[in-house]
């Protein structure tokens, strides 16, 4: 199971955006089950609203789908308290500990990203049984 994080999707659907090819490259290549967490599904709305899209709701909904993930369903009890845990030992601010920890509750063996904070942890994930996987 492989964990996609929010700026890959971005990256993905936006033509313009630096990471785009990265974004077409990561994603195409992974042909194992490819998740995201209603924690993404806001995340990628807040976004749109704020760059003053129109529906940024669907914006988000469409996104996913484009972008051929699976939105899973999580316990945010469970990730919450796993991220309690993993503050400790991570070095990330508190969205990045978040989708860490929903990658950990999912059991996804791989989390995909562009942020350099996530890839700075990638020793630290990988011990946890995560592996960072950026292009």
């Amino acid at each position: 199971m492989i964990y996609v994080d929010t700026n890959v999707i971005i990256s993905f659907v936006d033509g313009l955006d630096p990471n785009h090819e990265k974004a077409l490259k990561v994603l195409g290549s992974l042909k194992d089950n490819k998740i995201v967490s209603k924690l993404t599904l806001i995340e990628l709305a807040s976004v749109y609203f704020r760059a003053g899209l129109e529906d940024p709701l669907a914006l988000a909904i469409y996104s996913i789908r484009h972008s051929s993930l699976e939105l899973a369903d999580v316990d945010f009890n469970i990730v919450l308290g796993n991220a309690f845990k993993l503050a400790s030992i991570l070095n990330l601010r508190t969205l990045n500990l978040l989708h860490v920890s929903v990658c950990k509750t999912f059991g996804a063996k791989f989390f995909v990203t562009f942020d350099k904070d996530i890839v700075g942890s990638s020793e630290a994930l990988r011990k946890m049984g995560i592996e960072v996987v950026t292009i």
